[in-house]
């Protein structure tokens, strides 16, 4: 289970790392599962868990701009459900932002195809506003990740790649398929699209606001409550 392995592989960082779990499923089952089983990493906010039931139809990009808008760190990473942080991996991540002497996205892809890793970006939460996060208009699948780091680079961050393997495990498995185009043609169609945004100079997306909105958080009973509700 990667989940509890992450949690605990963080455990001696975790006054400086969060980990953020938004919940795209109608019904309360992980929402259950979760207090049940990680109510321990739940109580000083390590594992913060949210629920977005307005999600109808998948969208990686917005799936991740969620996520990512719900984080209060100064740096933003995106782990799929399906990878590893291996030992300490939230610590290895912030130090290769404190090394650095200038604005950098950080890429953890191991070069090795369809492994689950390619979509593992680190970036300043600054930055990330900036650009709008990742691009909402594109197809639900496919160059949302290479477009996000293009358009970072295009404004001027230093994209870093570090293929440690300690650091970038992931489960391998199958890509969702939606009914209407291959995965393919969605990446074709997106790729074009990034492309001509950034030879535009179109470097922000979303006119800047990301994300869904119809949020919900625990309260200190497990109850699903709005989010602008909660006392934060």
């Amino acid at each position: 289970m990667t989940l509890r392995q992450n949690l605990n592989d963080n455990l001696t960082d975790r006054k400086f790392i969060e980990f953020i779990l938004m919940d795209f499923d109608k019904g309360d089952h992980v929402k259950n599962w979760i207090i049940k089983e990680f109510g321990e990493f739940l109580s000083d906010g390590y594992l913060k868990y949210f629920h977005c039931p307005s999600l109808d139809q998948w969208n990686a990009s917005i799936a991740k701009n969620t996520s990512h808008k719900m984080a209060s760190g100064a740096v933003l990473v995106n782990l799929d459900c399906d990878n590893y942080t291996g030992l300490q991996g939230g610590s290895f991540v912030l130090d290769q932002f404190r090394k650095a002497e200038e604005n950098i996205v950080l890429w953890q892809f191991s070069k090795i195809k369809q492994d689950g890793s390619f979509g593992r970006i680190s970036i300043t939460r600054d930055l990330f506003k900036i650009l709008g996060g990742y691009d909402e208009s594109f197809l639900p699948m496919g160059y949302q990740d290479d477009d996000l780091m293009a358009r970072a680079k295009a404004r001027g961050a230093l994209l870093i790649h570090r293929r440690n393997p300690e650091y970038n495990r992931a489960i391998p498995n199958e890509k969702y398929l939606p009914a209407a185009m291959t995965y393919k043609e969605m990446k074709m169609a997106n790729k074009a699209l990034s492309k001509k945004n950034v030879r535009l100079g179109m470097l922000i997306a979303n006119s800047g606001q990301f994300g869904l909105n119809e949020i919900y958080a625990l309260d200190a009973e497990g109850k699903l409550v709005k989010h602008e509700e909660l006392d934060c």
